[in-house]
């Protein structure tokens, strides 16, 4: 997939604002409530906080309180507010909702998807349709994703082979969909919290783990200083607002948030085009970047598939149903995939 430059992305996502129907504020006074994230400071994704936060402060019609850091609590706690109604906005990874939908975990199954081509394809068609349905019955409303990128192996050394992780102490989220992989690849897994990580590398608790670039690059390179870009999971962040919240708001309203919220293709190509930088300043900052030749990634994704059923089975509820969605589309994916390389130039 090609990059977009950072300049064009910005550009592209406030020209898309811009673009939009302009509506005339109703009366009733603004829209208020709190909007509330946990990225790191600086990040790519703070960046698509601070786009997100100028378009809602540009309108009248909302007033947010911001707490974009963390301070608020992790993610589980986030979403518990988002039932109740004390926060209104906010987002979660496909882990932290997990605690709360079971079923999300699905989603980053290790090696689910093998290029960004195929995960773009399904969740253009698919991953709305299916997180939908268990976020409203608990009175929680999706407004879209927002990508978190591909995950690799942070450590004292590389993580080129399955093998290469055994009896390692590596930090690890309780989501089945990573526990369970970590545990069959025999590692010594300590459960914590994002925010945990940190103090932990620095007391020897855990010697490495897992994240995507932007959590590595801000926060975890300079305790841990190997990274192999293994791109185990494809993650995403589900992006949520309360729905008596929404429900409360005016179709002007409506389009101001949705003006801020729905660009998730536009903000993907920012993430991509993000990790390439990130990739090639660790490199010349000296941090040792690792990659995968296609033998050592074959072996990654036979072992992650191998064990794949067993975490469908400990999800339990609707894993499989929603496994054998994602299946579908990628032999959609797939097939056009060949029917175009058949076609005629």
């Amino acid at each position: 997939m090609n990059s977009l430059p950072h300049s064009l992305v910005y550009t592209t996502l406030i020209a898309a604002c811009l673009a939009m129907p302009v509506v005339s504020a109703q009366a009733g006074g603004p829209l208020t409530g709190r909007a509330a994230g946990s990225v790191p400071k600086g990040s790519i994704w703070d960046e698509h906080w601070q786009f997100r936060k100028s378009v809602l402060v540009a309108s009248p019609e909302i007033e947010l309180e911001y707490y974009l850091y963390g301070e608020l609590g992790n993610e589980e706690n986030m979403v518990n507010s988002l039932r109740r109604d004390r926060v209104q906005i906010s987002s979660s990874s496909l882990w932290g909702l997990s605690s709360t939908i079971p079923e999300a975990a699905v989603l980053s199954l290790p090696y689910l998807f093998e290029s960004a081509e195929e995960a773009d394809y399904f969740y253009d068609c698919c991953a709305g349709d299916i997180i939908r349905p268990y976020l409203e019955p608990i009175g929680i409303t999706f407004l879209g994703w927002s990508e978190a990128g591909w995950t690799g192996f942070y450590g004292p050394k590389a993580y080129l082979t399955p093998e290469s992780v055994r009896q390692e102490k590596l930090r690890t989220p309780s989501t089945p969909s990573v526990a369970l992989f970590f545990q069959s690849l025999d590692v010594d897994t300590v459960f914590l919290g994002i925010q945990d990580v940190v103090p932990a590398l620095q007391t020897g608790m855990v010697q490495g783990g897992a994240s995507s670039l932007p959590w590595y690059a801000n926060a975890f390179k300079d305790h841990a200083p190997h990274y192999t870009l293994s791109g185990h999971h494809y993650e995403t962040t589900v992006i949520m607002a309360s729905m008596k919240w929404l429900e409360s708001a005016t179709p002007v309203q409506h389009s101001v948030i949705d003006k801020a919220f729905k660009a998730f293709s536009t903000q993907r190509a920012g993430v991509r085009e993000d990790a390439l930088i990130k990739i090639a300043g660790l490199r010349e900052s000296g941090t040792y970047v690792h990659d995968l030749t296609p033998g050592q990634r074959q072996r990654w994704i036979a072992a992650a598939t191998a064990v794949h059923p067993d975490i469908l089975r400990d999800i339990g509820g609707d894993a499989g149903q929603i496994y054998a969605k994602v299946l579908e589309a990628k032999a959609e994916f797939n097939l056009r995939i060949g029917q175009n390389a058949a076609s005629p130039p």
